[in-house]
């Protein structure tokens, strides 16, 4: 008996499709993925180029602003070091807001403390105050709020025309212990 061969047309396809498979397997294995890497990767660096040169025109300005706001404000606005009321200096409140008032040329209408504002072991107070006056009185008005040192902040600001006379409305931030 004659040993079995295998027949030259067969034998000499099969090498060389096991060589394209392979080949074909390690371009969509390996190397589109890191292609597609390579892509992604460049994207990324020229977005960090891009901030990189955004921050290099910024910095100058954020440079300028840092040392202007170093320097002391401007005239007519003092930084004065908060001093908090005392619990027991609470009941003098509307005293303090009417001496204000007649130091401003203004009326006071109204000022109105929100109890609620102190929940939860707060330690400052809100109080909502109406003043009636003429328009260029009230800048007196904020600048004496701006000496009183229990003054925490101011969260709203509004000036109405009524019919009888400009109403100013503004809610105070009062630090008390």
């Amino acid at each position: 008996m004659k040993p079995h061969t295998r027949s030259s047309a067969k034998g000499s396809m099969f090498l060389p499709a096991i060589f394209v498979m392979m080949l074909v397997a390690l371009v969509v294995f390996g190397v589109l993925p890191s292609a597609q890497n390579i892509v992604k990767t460049r994207f990324a660096i020229e977005e960090l180029e891009a901030d990189l040169k955004e921050q290099k025109l910024l910095r100058p300005i954020y440079l300028a602003l840092q040392q202007r706001k170093k320097k002391s404000p401007p005239e007519g606005i003092s930084v004065n070091e908060l001093q908090p009321l005392k619990i027991a200096d609470l009941a003098e409140l509307p005293e303090v807001f009417e001496s204000l008032a007649r130091e401003s040329d203004v009326e006071l209408v109204s000022a109105t403390p929100q109890v609620r504002s102190l929940q939860g072991g707060r330690e400052m107070l809100l109080i909502d105050a109406r003043m009636r006056g003429d328009f260029f009185t009230f800048n007196n008005l904020l600048n004496r709020l701006n000496e009183m040192r229990f003054i925490e902040s101011i969260e709203t600001f509004s000036i109405d025309v009524t019919d009888l006379g400009n109403e100013m409305s503004l809610s105070v931030w009062l630090a008390i212990k």
